[in-house]
């Protein structure tokens, strides 16, 4: 004869409810907690990148207003320094030639000083280093260097198709001018050696001397100077890196990579 089975057990059946139950509301709550969070990392995404975006903003304007002072300086040297030493030469040929010798001298300590005042204002306007182009303008930098401070410089670049953008010319041509200037101030080098190089896509600059170097790890625990974080701010705004390699008594050496894209 056939047998019914009997319905579960009132007790079972609120057990497996119950059982379902919980298992919805761990799941409900792990979904939420898991939006949350998802939200959350998302929100804190949006408020760094709109922190990195202010920071590269307020740099840029930085950058600009630099760029306009270094422009009207280099208008000035033009139009009024250089002006005034031109008039000074000139007219050192209407002083009676009693002491043709002096006067000669400081003719040609004048020219001098009109050339270098020349080339320093290229190195300042950044149209003029854009119309020159990257490698031509760091030959004229090395070149007032050597005059001025006549430590010996030197520029490497196997290939000379350095193509970067205006904007990524200006920047990277002012973090080797802050770079020349921190060894000019710091190292007591006796030379200075810049090398440019191309790696797939990416231009690789090393600037070396030969001076007093300096401890590395007492860089890192140190307070940076306003010059590092100069560089690093302009490396971060057209997304590029640095490397200061640096022994007491051999010298310094700064590699720059930068991104072609």
């Amino acid at each position: 004869m056939l047998q019914i089975s009997s319905p579960l057990p009132v007790s079972l059946a609120y057990i497996l409810v119950g059982t379902v139950l919980i298992l919805f509301f761990v799941i409900f709550f792990y979904l939420f907690f898991l939006q949350m969070y998802r939200r959350q990392a998302l929100y804190l995404k949006e408020v760094s990148d709109l922190k990195t975006q202010y920071e590269q903003t307020i740099l840029k304007s930085q950058l600009e207003i630099q760029e306009q002072t270094f422009r009207n300086i280099s208008q000035e040297i033009h139009d009024n320094i250089g002006q005034v030493l031109s008039l000074a030469k000139l007219n050192l040929n209407t002083i009676p030639q009693n002491n043709s010798d002096k006067i000669a001298l400081t003719e040609e300590l004048l020219g001098k000083a009109i050339n270098d005042l020349r080339d320093l204002s290229k190195s300042l306007h950044p149209e003029k280093i854009i119309d020159i182009g990257l490698l031509h303008a760091i030959r004229q930098e090395l070149m007032l260097v050597q005059k001025v401070s006549k430590i010996k410089t030197e520029l490497l670049c196997p290939n000379e198709d350095i193509n970067l953008g205006n904007e990524k010319l200006i920047i990277i041509f002012r973090m080797i001018q802050e770079i020349i200037h921190n060894i000019l101030k710091h190292a007591k080098a006796k030379e200075i050696t810049i090398e440019i190089g191309k790696l797939e896509n990416k231009t690789l600059i090393a600037i070396k001397d030969n001076g007093a170097g300096f401890n590395i790890e007492a860089l890192k625990s140190a307070e940076t100077g306003i010059g590092l974080k100069s560089i690093q701010q302009r490396c971060k705004l057209i997304n590029a890196s640095f490397k200061i390699d640096s022994i007491p008594g051999q010298g310094t050496s700064v590699q720059l990579v930068i991104l072609n894209t």
